[in-house]
């Protein structure tokens, strides 16, 4: 199995009241879905992190629109996985420590189906852990697959 990461934009903003608001307004006039959004608070400034239906898109609309983006691939290459009955937290987290694993951080999303809800995770070692996570039974996310489930 290939791996699949699935591109996050990641915008710096000032941690101020309306920043978050910018950024969004300029993604709806533009038509972009979020479908998961996380805020990292560093201080004077935030990292917003988004999996957007079309990244590459978002990511222009927003540099085009003068905000500054985190480029580098720890930045912008994220996993994505239901948590469902059989494949818990619990074993997840096992199998991903028990790999030497490191999850460097994790968010959900709005993504549902059938009671399961997609948890994206930045991982140390991507292709490693979705071929461990795969071996295991965890079905690993495409962006497509987000997208279907969006509601």
């Amino acid at each position: 199995m290939s791996c699949l990461p699935i591109t996050q934009v990641s915008v710096f903003l000032d941690n101020r009241p309306g920043s978050l608001f910018e950024v969004m307004s300029q993604l709806d006039r533009n038509q972009i879905k979020v479908f998961a959004l996380s805020i990292a608070d560093a201080g004077e400034f935030g990292l917003v992190r988004l999996i957007t239906e079309e990244p590459e898109k978002a990511a222009k609309f927003l540099e085009d629109a003068d905000f500054n983006l985190a480029k580098s691939k720890k930045n912008t290459e994220v996993t994505a996985i239901f948590i469902t009955e059989q494949n818990k937290l619990s074993k997840i987290t096992k199998i991903l420590g028990d790999g030497g694993i490191n999850i460097e951080y994790a968010y959900s999303s709005a993504v549902h189906a059938d009671g399961k809800v997609a948890l994206i995770l930045r991982l140390s070692s991507i292709e490693k852990a979705e071929q461990m996570l795969t071996a295991n039974g965890v079905a690993i996310l495409s962006l497509g697959e987000i997208k279907k489930y969006f509601q």
